[in-house]
């Protein structure tokens, strides 16, 4: 948006350094379903800069990274539907001013093994895929079903950690890490906190790798499994509710995610249309949301002369534990009516992102909530929503 100013941005470049900016804006209103009806918007401002170490001090295949947000406003799910998953993927992580990254990146063994550590986050490197943000929904973006069953990190909130990648064929690679699991750092008032006060243990993903060109085409495919294990103490989720709360030691978790283009327009172009399916489960002792179900459709390249539009629909299904649901019916075989029982919430969302211009972006949005909170008292919510999207 702000183009090169006057060739600074490019000289800047050449000597290493890549600043970059972003503003983005979420929109929601629920006309129709959930607790009440109501509107809300919220925001996020990122600053930040890609060191090339190689370029400035002669140190190659080296990186820096760091990068600044900020974000406001209310989340639509929380003040006015009830349901576990957020209709605006951009709200939470203490809405304040943080370091979201702080970061070193190292290529080593001919490229094949990347190494990255420092302030960072599990989601940007483990369970993700670029499909995922072209959804307003945070059921998608993020994959939040699976950091609300343990301590995963998400951007923007970020801890110290370390990770490693391995490409053992020009299809398939290996990667692992450890991430310090700490309930504080999203706060409001810890946006700066780089202490372990709080920790409660670590959080190891391990995740395998596919990435082939399928047919004559090529047409490209990503396929991940992947696991993690939390070492924390966490609650158990069959103590009666409202009673003491006996403790768990670790949480784990698996998943299985798939995204393969099935169509593309030309040899050669982008245009083309691509499904993804995403299949997870954690142990419904201590994760809330024990089966995971996803199944989408991305089309890029909509009209004529718009390469760049995407088309996305998506379904989520989101379980909660059977453990839970156990311990709210035994406490409802005592006092009938004391405990809402919980399900199973489902999502969908229909969008269009028009890419206005390089550095600009619309993304009008319909997603229907049902069942949220997975309870039947709350009405099946229907949300208008609309992403803005700057890039500076």
């Amino acid at each position: 948006m702000t183009g090169d100013w006057n060739g600074t941005r490019s000289d800047l470049e050449a000597k290493g350094v890549t600043l970059r900016a972003h503003h983005i804006s979420e929109s929601a209103a629920n006309p129709i379903g959930g607790l009440k009806q109501g509107a809300a918007y919220t925001e996020q401002v990122d600053a930040g800069a890609d060191f090339d170490l190689e370029k400035l001090i002669g140190w190659p295949k080296a990186k820096l990274h760091v990068t600044f947000t900020q974000r406001a406003g209310q989340s639509l799910a929380a003040n006015t539907i009830g349901s576990y998953i957020s209709v605006q993927e951009i709200y939470g992580a203490g809405q304040n001013v943080r370091l979201a990254q702080l970061s070193y990146e190292q290529l080593l063994l001919d490229n094949r093994l990347r190494i990255k550590l420092g302030w960072l986050h599990a989601s940007d490197d483990f369970a993700t895929s670029p499909i995922y943000c072209y959804f307003q929904n945070n059921g998608f973006c993020g994959q939040i079903a699976i950091v609300v069953n343990s301590g995963f990190t998400i951007y923007p909130t970020g801890s110290w950690g370390g990770m490693a990648k391995v490409g053992l064929s020009d299809e398939v690679y290996f990667q692992t890490g450890v991430y310090e699991v700490n309930p504080t750092l999203a706060a409001p008032a810890n946006g700066f906190k780089l202490g372990i006060s709080g920790a409660t243990g670590v959080i190891m993903p391990a995740q395998l790798g596919w990435q082939p060109r399928l047919g004559a085409a090529g047409l490209k495919g990503h396929y991940r499994l992947g696991g993690y294990y939390d070492t924390s103490d966490v609650p158990y989720l069959g103590s009666p509710p409202g009673g003491p709360q006996a403790k768990a030691r670790g949480r784990w978790g698996i998943y299985v995610q798939a995204d393969q283009m099935i169509h593309r327009a030309t040899p050669g172009s982008d245009r083309g249309l691509t499904a993804f399916a995403v299949i997870a489960y954690g142990a419904p002792g201590t994760a809330m949301l024990e089966y995971i179900g996803q199944l989408g459709l991305l089309q890029r390249g909509t009209f004529a002369s718009r390469d760049d539009d995407t088309i996305g629909l998506a379904v989520s299904y989101s379980k909660v534990s059977s453990t839970l649901a156990a311990a709210q019916n035994a406490a409802n075989a005592i006092a009938p009516g004391s405990v809402g029982i919980q399900s199973a919430e489902t999502t969908i969302e229909l969008n269009y992102r028009a890419q206005l211009t390089p550095w600009f972006s619309l993304m009008p949005n319909l997603q229907y909530v049902i069942r949220p909170n997975g309870v039947t008292t709350i009405p099946n919510a229907f949300v208008l929503g609309l992403q803005v999207k700057l890039t500076f």
